[in-house]
């Protein structure tokens, strides 16, 4: 995340935090627990507290973030105590694992703490940061920032690796670019970071959509297919004597996967009135970047966006509000896949 991302992140945190008032509805809730703790003391509802703040939980926007703003206010406390974690440790807190009122109120109390003291850390990097911060900049209009991840499988270990991930993401560029009419050199690399390789490159508006397109479709097959194979672990711990039930189930994730990604390049190469009479080399660079796009996705490599930051004029048509609920459309997506992966069968 560079310093830019970091400060409006900050400036995230006091519309969408303070702004909303979170902590003041999480106090308001604390303060009613709190009173059914004390003996002797009435003990009024709490509903409306409690529904108020887990309406205004499940409206934070944690979509419009990048991996690495997420990321970093997991590190402040507060991004466990908003959207649907906020919500499940409000219900663990007052009716699922409920051990008496008294620590009902104690828990609730730290997450207060935690967010208040996140919310400080916050004011007083915006603060440090003021005066020091100024706007990214890109070389031509509209253009997004799309930074890639090389991790997990996809990690470079090596100069082999880079060479081999390199020629990869050369096609998937090329593909991309040659769709829109462009080429691979209107794709610039803008920064690099070392740990984890991160490459940043400043796209076209359009060329970014396409690739978060492309990345979402492949999600969406990444669900269905994840949630054969669960069936197919579950009938195995069945013991069942018909092995080919699961067998079946197997090959049909296969399936499932290969016409899922041959159905991705159809359906951008239809969005982008592409034809494959006449255009049998768009259509082969882009099944070709398609197909390497979502093998370095499946492989654990990463592929964020971030936007410039500017509201359209008034009257205008923003240009970049089908991106934006693309890629809050891929966090949920990840976040998804992310617990269907880690649940047992």
């Amino acid at each position: 995340m560079n310093v830019s991302e970091l400060f409006e992140l900050t400036h995230w945190i006091t519309k969408e935090i303070e702004g909303a008032q979170i902590p003041q509805k999480y106090q308001a809730l604390h303060a009613i627990i709190q009173q059914h703790a004390q003996p002797n003391q009435q003990k009024p509802p709490f509903e409306a507290q409690k529904d108020e703040l887990i309406n205004a939980l499940m409206n934070v926007p944690l979509g419009q973030l990048t991996r690495d703003q997420i990321e970093f206010l997991s590190h402040l406390g507060i991004a466990d105590a908003v959207g649907a974690d906020g919500v499940k440790d409000i219900e663990d807190i007052l009716y699922k694992n409920v051990i008496d009122v008294a620590t009902s109120a104690t828990k609730l109390q730290q997450i207060i703490q935690k967010l208040n003291e996140g919310i400080q850390k916050s004011n007083q990097i915006k603060a440090g940061l003021a005066d020091c911060v100024f706007e990214e900049e890109y070389e031509a209009d509209n253009e997004v920032l799309m930074r890639v991840t090389f991790t997990g499988h996809a990690l470079m270990a090596n100069i082999t690796d880079f060479k081999s991930w390199g020629n990869i993401w050369y096609d998937i560029g090329r593909g991309i670019a040659m769709a829109h009419n462009a080429s691979p050199e209107d794709i610039k690399i803008v920064g690099a970071t070392k740990g984890s390789i991160v490459i940043e490159l400043a796209v076209i508006a359009k060329i970014a959509a396409t690739a978060s397109g492309i990345i979402l479709a492949a999600l969406k097959v990444a669900e269905k297919v994840l949630d054969i194979r669960k069936k197919a672990e579950e009938l195995r711990g069945l013991n069942l004597k018909n092995e080919k039930v699961i067998k079946d189930l197997e090959k049909e994730a296969e399936n499932e996967k290969k016409s899922g990604i041959e159905e991705i390049t159809v359906n951008i190469s239809a969005q982008l009135k592409i034809k494959k009479d006449g255009e049998g080399d768009k259509v082969n660079a882009l099944d070709k970047a398609v197909k390497n796009l979502v093998n370095f996705v499946e492989s654990g490599g990463i592929v964020d966006f971030v936007m410039p930051d500017e509201a359209p004029e008034e009257g205008e048509p923003d240009e970049n509000k089908e991106l934006r609920v693309a890629f809050q459309e891929i966090r949920q997506l990840e976040k998804k896949l992310g617990l269907l992966e880690h649940k047992d069968p």
